[in-house]
C-alpha cells in the first residue's frame, strides 16, 4: 500500500486520492462496472472523475433515447476522520452523441475501511431536464441508489 494511503496522516484517516473500482462488497471485489479517480492537492479537497460504461443511461426505460452517460466530474470533501461527502454531474446523450438527454447530479457520503483498502459509498443521483442548470434547477426526481462498494487500486510489484 502507498504510504500516503495509510491510516493516521496527519491525524485525519485514511487518504481519499487515488483509483477506486466497483466492487460487489468489500470481501468480494468481483468487478461491478465503475472506476472513479480521486484527485486533489489537499488531504481535505479535491475533485473526482467517474467512469461508469455499463450504467443504463435509459433508467429502466424512462429515458429510452439515451445511449450512454458522460464522465461524471465533480469535487469531494473530508467530513471526518474516514468520511468524505461527494458531488458529480454528468450528461446522458443520445446515439448521435450529442443530443442531451438528461443531466444527472450524483451526491453521497463515503466512508473509508480502517486500513484503508475499501469505501462504503451511498448516492443519489438527481436528475435534471437537458435545459436545466444542475447547479441551482429543479431536478425532475431524485433517484436513491442501493449502498455500494469501492476497492483502491494498488502496485503489484514484480
Amino acid at each position: 500500500m502507498p504510504g500516503v494511503a495509510s491510516a493516521g496522516f496527519f491525524g485525519w484517516g485514511c487518504s481519499f486520492q487515488g483509483t477506486w473500482f466497483g466492487v460487489t462488497s468489500p470481501e468480494d471485489t468481483t468487478l461491478t462496472g465503475w472506476v472513479v479517480t480521486v484527485t486533489g492537492k489537499s488531504h481535505f479537497r479535491g475533485t473526482n472523475n467517474l467512469e461508469y460504461p455499463t450504467f443504463d443511461a435509459t433508467l429502466a426505460g424512462t429515458f429510452p433515447d439515451a445511449d450512454r452517460i458522460s464522465t461524471l466530474r465533480g469535487a469531494w470533501m473530508r467530513t471526518g476522520f474516514n468520511t468524505f461527502a461527494y458531488t458529480m454531474t454528468g450528461i446522458a446523450v443520445a446515439t448521435d452523441g450529442i443530443t442531451p438527454v438528461w443531466i444527472g447530479k450524483l451526491n453521497g457520503n463515503i466512508t473509508l475501511s480502517a486500513d484503508c483498502r475499501s469505501e462504503e459509498i451511498t448516492a443519489t443521483l438527481e436528475v435534471f431536464a437537458p435545459t436545466a442548470s444542475p447547479f441551482d434547477g429543479e431536478p425532475l426526481f431524485p433517484i436513491a441508489l442501493p449502498t455500494h462498494y469501492g476497492y483502491r487500486a494498488y502496485v503489484d510489484l514484480p
